[in-house]
């Protein structure tokens, strides 16, 4: 899904905050954005029509009432559909490899790995008896 430069910024805060946020919250909370507060409900609302963010509610701000807002999803879950996109034009072997390389991983997490690629491999083994 394509997200444009404002939407994925909105985005950032809303998966660095684990409560929902009214629109004030937001642009409070986005220092360093390329969009214009005025446009904040507007990005909202096409977040919204691609299904990452939900109206959560209402709370009092001051003299009015404002709606909030959180992530359906986490940044996480939010990388992994996009990798979906490419299956088939990706080679697993490669992705794996890249990120062992690239990236700071504890053994902990290489245990973790290899406890779901040996479950992974029984499920296959299982399903050849089907």
């Amino acid at each position: 899904m394509y997200l444009t430069k404002s939407e994925m910024e909105v985005m950032q805060v809303f998966w660095k905050y684990t409560h929902p946020l009214t629109l004030n919250e937001l642009i409070d909370a986005s220092t360093e954005r390329s969009w214009k507060d005025r446009s904040g409900f507007s990005i909202i609302k096409n977040l919204i029509s691609k299904g990452l963010i939900r109206e959560e509610g209402f709370i009092h701000s001051g003299k009015t009432i404002a709606r909030t807002f959180s992530a359906t999803c986490s940044y996480t879950d939010f990388v992994i559909e996009e990798l979906k996109m490419y299956e088939g034009k990706i080679e697993f072997r490669q992705l794996f490899s890249h990120l062992l390389g690239d990236y700071n991983i504890e053994e902990d997490e290489i245990t973790a790995l290899d406890k779901i690629i040996k479950e992974k491999k029984r499920e296959l083994k299982g399903n050849d008896t089907d």
